[in-house]
This record gives C-alpha cells, sequence and structure tokens, in this order.
C-alpha cells in the first residue's frame, strides 16, 4: 500500500483524516519498501496490527535476523534527518521519515508503537539507530526539534529518547526484549 494508504486506514483511528502525507520526502502516494502494515497477531511484539518503517525493506523484517546487515537494500540508504541525528546524537544514513498534519477531534493522543532495529545487540554503543515522534503545532512551543516540534516517543516515565543505546540488554532492560536470531527456537516459528 502507498504510505497514504497506509496512515488512512491502518494508523489512523476514527475521526481523523491525515493531509500533506509525505514519505522521505516524496508524496504519500509513491509506493516504498520501506513502509508496509504488519500483522502482529501471532507473534510477541506487543500489537495486534499496525504501520512498519524500516532503514531498509520492511519485509526483512520478520527474520531470520541472521546477518549483520539484512535491512539494506532500503529506498532511501544514505539520507539523514537533523531530528533524528539530534535524537541518536550520531550521524543517520537511512531514514525513515512519515509526515502527516492532522486535526485531533479530542484533547488527547494516543499512540502506541514498539522499536525494533537490526543492530541489536551488535551495534549498541557505536550505531544508534534511534526512534522519534515528533508532535508540532498550535500551542507547542519549546522542543528543540524542526518546527518547534516536541518528540513524544520517550522511555516511559523519562525524558530518554527511543534508540539502541537507550533501550537495550543493559540499559532501560526492562522495555528490551531479545528475539534471538530468529533460526533457534521460540524465534524461528
Amino acid at each position: 500500500q502507498s504510505p497514504s494508504d497506509l496512515v488512512q486506514n491502518v494508523l489512523l483511528g476514527g475521526g481523523l483524516t491525515a493531509t500533506n502525507i509525505i514519505f522521505n520526502g516524496v508524496a504519500g502516494t509513491t509506493l516504498n519498501n520501506q513502509i508496509g502494515s504488519f500483522n502482529g497477531t501471532n507473534c510477541n511484539i506487543g500489537l495486534p496490527a499496525g504501520i512498519i518503517l524500516g532503514t531498509g525493506d520492511v519485509h526483512d523484517a520478520e527474520g531470520p535476523n541472521n546477518s549483520g546487515s539484512s535491512t539494506v537494500g532500503g529506498g532511501n540508504a544514505g539520507a539523514s534527518d537533523p531530528d533524528l541525528v539530534m535524537l541518536s546524537g550520531v550521524s543517520i544514513n537511512d531514514k525513515a521519515v512519515l509526515e502527516f498534519d492532522f486535526i485531533p477531534t479530542g484533547d488527547s493522543l494516543k499512540f502506541n508503537f514498539v522499536f525494533g532495529s537490526d543492530e541489536y545487540l551488535e551495534y549498541v554503543g557505536s550505531i544508534n539507530d534511534a526512534f522519534g515522534f515528533f508532535l508540532s503545532g498550535p500551542d507547542i512551543t519549546g522542543g528543540p526539534y524542526s518546527n518547534g516540534a516536541v518528540n513524544v516517543a520517550l522511555v516511559p516515565n523519562t525524558n530518554t529518547a527511543i534508540t539502541i543505546n537507550n533501550v537495550n540488554s543493559t540499559s532501560n532492560s526492562a522495555y528490551y526484549i531479545d528475539n534471538g536470531t530468529g533460526d533457534n527456537a521460540p524465534y524461528n516459528s
């Protein structure tokens, strides 16, 4: 599906309509192998369904993760994003950035996410994959990110950004799940 279809039909709940949908700087109607949908019913992801964004081909996310570079081949190799660089503290080489505008119908917004990385655990402490959910608009001020945005994707009860260096087997480990390589039980089923 196109990024526009995924945002409208998978990501957003009732009562919301998104406009100006852009994925990696390209119109939301353009197909891209870095974005797709998933069904999480029979796995440990913790969400029944949703959108998946990847720095490479999202079809590789199912595994097995038996290569340190299994997700190369994304449509945006080498591209960076200043907000993700700010989160991670290191250069970003393969961004996956989904942008859209919406007007909420109420006074609150709920967003569930799971962060994963092909870089676990081999590259913790060096490469620092990052995830941000940047919110900007009227009455949102003082954020250090583009358009005065704030990052609402944080380690629970902290101001700590979601990165492989901040959430792993030794740092914020309560929020880390080791999925193995995908070749051994129970991860291979």
